[in-house]
């Protein structure tokens, strides 16, 4: 399963449709200082741990401060199955155009 990049206007779109969950890649001390409303935190070095509990049947948006994260955890997730997208440009991109 392929993953998809998506830039901040389609942020804003798929963070509406259901079955939709946003994840926090970030640590949880970066997630309680700053997050986007409604995100989950799974920080990235945990994300192995947690996958056992992410439904297939649900679409993952994934960001972290910068994207880097994110696409990796993108691209790993994708390998299983799982339907992810990532933010270009991460917390950051997403911060600038609020």
């Amino acid at each position: 399963m392929e993953f998809q990049t998506i830039s901040i206007k389609k942020f804003e779109e798929y963070r509406k449709k259901p079955d939709t969950w946003v994840i926090d890649l970030r640590s949880a001390e970066e997630f309680e200082e700053m997050h986007i409303e409604g995100a989950r935190n799974i920080p990235y070095a945990q994300l192995e741990m947690y996958k056992k509990y992410l439904p297939k049947d649900k679409t993952y948006i994934l960001y972290c401060d910068r994207g880097a994260s994110s696409l990796k955890a993108a691209r790993e997730l994708s390998r299983e199955g799982y339907h992810t997208v990532t933010v270009v440009g991460g917390l950051q991109a997403i911060l600038q155009n609020v």
